[in-house]
């Protein structure tokens, strides 16, 4: 019998608790599931998810570090095919079909030099290393919470690999997280197991004791790998998908508080999010369940999914051809209407037949558009605030190119716009009904025929280049924060090669 495939999805979310040593706790909880970074007083985290990288032959990237041979790692991917896998690691070591460990080690390179860890060695487990990042200044204990979709399906089938154990540590099998299976919970009246790791610190690395988390440094990972059992069936994958979206939905989020004033970790997370139970946790309560994506792979799957209120994780690139809806002004490919989250999980979308003027790509009212390649329209992303839905738009490792206008805003209700690690090939503007717009970390280059950005809101720029014979033609007051033009710091001696109007700007 053929077996259905489920595809592996992830939706991350990160909580930051500041407690008072006097009692007063005060935590920071967020049900928009479009952030997944969250700070409150000196505590600030990021986590991290990763993978194997993959040549084009569908083999493991190795490299030698250290003098020894380990696998190369990338940001976890979204919508990875989940199939039975083949050798189990669960059996015993007699057993024939006991998989063991790969003989080829996983060194954490974006962890420092910590040391290695193993992996599987059984086909079809697939990779998702979570680890949590120490941003602040602050040192921390952490913990993360990883709930697996099992619907109405045997939660047995599902493997999950948690057994990361620092080389230094491998002797004593002494894992650097704590982890408890809580038992089943609802979300959004579909069934997980949830699981909880708090961290402990690995032997290897002497400053993470006690569970301490010290400012600028990064955990091993807590969960690395998910497998469906070699025993599972067709059947059992149906069931186990309980909302029927075609994805085995994994739901990840990481907490943190302070170390001051508090003995240990379980103590001081407990104080800030409770202790972590069937009916406490991130996805408890009305209101508090995130929205789940929907993984699509076809333009009819991504208009349908929109249209019906749906954030969505792109499998593959997509082609609009052709555009075939209305922005109000002029044809789009598709419509955000209600603050939804397009994850292009690293694919492009090429609008056809949106060749004119108030033509677009995307119209949208607000919303999150991430890890996205926009090309083929005439203008790539079209803000329209309306009275009916607006909010903030913001743009995470997005590019734009291929298109002429790269984002405009003809109609805006001063809801801001924000953009981070993206690139703009193109004509930028924007009306100053936008609101304030922001680029942080963004390059601005040149497409079809043009390099220019006019904006009518006032705008700020931290960390952005802009390519030589770049123009920048400011109607509104414009900041420059460690910036280059053509990799040149930009500063007021040479602010003139860049803006036409240098009474509108100032430079950091």
């Amino acid at each position: 019998m053929k077996l259905k495939n489920i595809l592996l999805s992830g939706l991350s979310l990160v909580l930051v608790a500041a407690l008072a040593i006097g009692g007063t706790v005060a935590y920071l909880q967020d049900d928009d599931s479009d952030v997944n970074v969250m700070t409150l007083g000196n505590v600030k985290i990021e986590q991290n998810e990763y993978e194997r990288e993959v040549d084009a032959d569908g083999n493991y990237v190795t490299d030698t570090i250290d003098g020894v041979t380990s696998y190369v790692l990338k940001d976890f991917t979204q919508g990875k095919p989940l199939l039975p896998i083949v050798g189990d690691p669960s059996l015993p070591g007699n057993n024939p079909g006991y998989a063991g460990f790969d003989s080829t080690i996983v060194r954490m390179t974006q962890v420092d030099s910590y040391g290695f860890m193993q992996v599987f060695a059984g086909k079809n487990a697939q990779d998702k290393f979570v680890t949590v990042e120490n941003t602040g200044k602050t040192d921390a204990y952490v913990r993360t919470l990883v709930a697996i979709e099992n619907g109405t399906g045997d939660a047995s089938l599902i493997g999950i690999g948690s057994r990361c154990v620092p080389a230094a540590d491998a002797a004593n099998s002494t894992a650097p997280w704590v982890s408890n299976y809580i038992g089943q919970i609802k979300v959004d009246d579909n069934t997980y197991g949830l699981y909880e790791y708090v961290y402990r610190g690995a032997s290897d690395v002497n400053r993470h004791v006690n569970g301490i988390l010290p400012a600028g440094d990064t955990t091993y990972p807590s969960l690395c790998q998910v497998y469906l059992k070699s025993a599972a069936t067709n059947e059992d994958m149906v069931k186990l998908d309980g909302n029927g979206n075609g994805t085995l939905d994994i739901l990840v989020v990481s907490q943190a508080v302070q170390v001051a004033g508090f003995a240990d970790a379980e103590t001081a997370l407990n104080a800030g999010f409770g202790d972590i139970t069937t009916t406490n946790h991130p996805w408890a309560g009305e209101g508090n369940a995130p929205v789940i994506p929907v993984t699509v792979a076809t333009a009819d799957e991504l208009i349908a999914a929109l249209e019906n209120g749906k954030g969505v994780v792109l499998t593959d690139d997509v082609k609009i051809d052709p555009a075939g809806m209305s922005n109000a002004y002029g044809t789009t490919g598709i419509n955000v209407k209600n603050g939804q989250t397009i994850d292009g999980n690293g694919n492009t979308l090429d609008i056809k037949g949106a060749g004119g003027t108030w033509d677009s790509g995307i119209n949208t009212t607000g919303g999150l558009i991430k890890n996205l390649t926009v090309t083929g329209s005439f203008r790539g992303i079209f803000i329209n605030h309306n009275s009916s839905y607006s909010e903030t738009v913001v743009l995470e490792n997005v590019i734009i190119d291929g298109t002429t206008y790269t984002i405009s805003c003809d109609q805006g209700m001063n809801q801001n716009f924000e953009a981070y690690n993206s690139t703009f090939n193109g004509w930028t503007s924007y009306a100053a009904t936008l609101g304030n717009a922001k680029f942080e970390n963004c390059k601005f280059g040149e497409g079809n025929g043009y390099a220019y950005c006019r904006p009518y809101a006032p705008t700020t720029f931290v960390g952005c280049d802009f390519e030589a014979g770049y123009t920048l033609d400011p109607r509104a007051d414009v900041t420059f924060e460690n910036c280059t033009l053509n990799g040149v710091a930009l500063t007021d001696a040479n602010i003139a090669e860049l803006v036409t109007d240098t009474a509108k700007v100032t430079v950091k």
